[in-house]
């Protein structure tokens, strides 16, 4: 999720009552809820980098209660309350990775025992109404001292109930995009994927054995042909080429983290140049790819990767 909810959220926590167990339980709750995107930094190192590390050990099931560990022992030169500002701290850091479940970026919530990506796709990135709820409670309690801790168990209420809604309509999609591939033979997988401003708006994914398509799914209307409004692709070929150029740098960590790959080759003069890039984030001819071109010896001459890679 977006850095402004997870503040949000921190603020929520600490105006519930959290202030009368320690000292600065707001600052505790605000720096816990948005610490797990400490390891952004990794983008210093590249796009590669960022894509092995974000979303990482900070995000894991162990790295939370130890990272709440460390922030605590750095609050209790303030707060002189351990125990309590741990409290706080492990709560609110548990919020952040619980909340990035929720949309279609991904988690791995096992590191470092495994890898395995995890997608709630209920909630998209940046949700506006999620952050009014809970701007609004905060506001309120800002306007009027006496209402500020019920406001704010009031906006974490409405939160975790707008997230169940979410959930329902993600339901309703994806029973309607399994409807849908239900008539193409083959199919691997398939996903519903929130939009920002309709929560009855979906993006649907249908994977098979050689294409990926992509449609939009109403949750709450009735299915229409898939051949109406969808982009279909290959999934592209195999072989050594690919196979050399999936060992590049940059197209191993594309690999790793794409939730739906596509290969793309072309033989030049006297190189390959093999395109990855993941179709989850294909837009109007640009997409997260890894650019990978190899000599006739299949040594690696240029090795790219970008959020913005034109896709021809």
């Amino acid at each position: 999720m977006f850095n402004t909810t997870h503040t949000f959220v921190g603020l929520a926590i600490a105006r519930t009552g959290a202030a009368k167990w320690a000292p600065h339980a707001a600052v505790t709750a605000v720096i816990a809820s948005n610490f797990p995107d400490i390891d952004s930094i990794a983008g210093l190192w590249g796009t590669a980098a960022y894509l092995d590390h974000h979303r990482g050990i900070t995000h894991s099931l162990i790295g939370v209660p130890v990272f709440a560990l460390v922030l605590s022992g750095v609050m209790y030169i303030f707060s002189e309350k351990f125990w309590q500002t741990y409290a706080i701290a492990v709560i609110a850091m548990a919020t952040h990775p619980a909340l990035d479940y929720l949309n279609s970026y991904g988690l791995r919530p096992f590191l470092p025992w495994s890898q395995k990506w995890f997608y709630g796709d209920a909630v998209f990135i940046i949700d506006p109404y999620l952050d009014l709820i809970l701007l609004i409670g905060i506001l309120a309690g800002l306007w009027s001292p006496g209402i500020k801790r019920g406001a704010a168990w009031l906006s974490l209420v409405l939160s975790v109930l707008y997230v169940g809604a979410r959930l329902q309509l993600h339901a309703l999609a994806l029973s309607k995009l399994n409807s849908q591939a239900s008539q193409i033979s083959g199919v691997q997988t398939s996903a519903a994927l929130p939009q920002m401003l309709n929560p009855q708006s979906w993006e649907g994914f249908i994977e098979t054995n050689r294409t990926i398509t992509k449609l939009p799914i109403h949750a709450l209307r009735e299915p229409f042909a898939i051949s109406d409004r969808a982009i279909q692709v290959n999934r592209g070929p195999s072989g050594e080429v690919v196979t050399y150029a999936a060992k590049a740098k940059s197209a191993a960590s594309l690999l790793r983290f794409a939730r739906f790959p596509v290969t793309r080759v072309e033989q030049l003069s006297s190189e390959y140049r093999v395109t990855f890039f993941d179709f989850r984030f294909y837009r109007q001819g640009t997409a997260l790819a890894s650019e990978v071109t190899l000599d006739q010896s299949m040594h690696v001459v240029k090795d790219d990767l970008s959020f913005v890679q034109r896709i021809d």
